[in-house]
């Protein structure tokens, strides 16, 4: 399955004017191959790695990895949907807190 995990890294890096070894180092890694395999879409990024990234580019980790926050988004509704049939003909509160709660939410 082909995940579209779209970043806006490189138009980033290139309007700052900025080479992947060089971002690499900001954020802390080693090499330039972490950054060319997130630039093309070919890996995730880390929670740390994405918050680090959004920090210089005055940007937020959703709006600088949409294509992830996408794909996030759409495993979330998933969960929560299969936990509210999971949940059905439970008749205790508890369980009617919980399929309130997971009604509740616009996923």
């Amino acid at each position: 399955m082909k995940h579209d995990l779209g970043s806006y890294i490189r138009p980033l890096r290139r309007r700052f004017g900025f080479t992947q070894k060089e971002i690499a180092f900001h954020i802390g890694g080693k090499c330039r191959t972490a950054i060319s395999g997130l630039e093309g879409a070919k890996r995730k990024p880390s929670l740390e790695a994405a918050f680090i990234f959004a920090r210089p580019f005055d940007t937020t980790p959703s709006e600088l990895f949409p294509g992830l926050m996408s794909e996030l988004n759409k495993v979330t509704v998933q969960r929560a949907n299969d936990l509210y049939e999971e949940l059905q003909g439970n008749p205790s509160n508890t369980t009617q807190f919980k399929l309130d709660f997971l009604a509740w939410r616009d996923y």
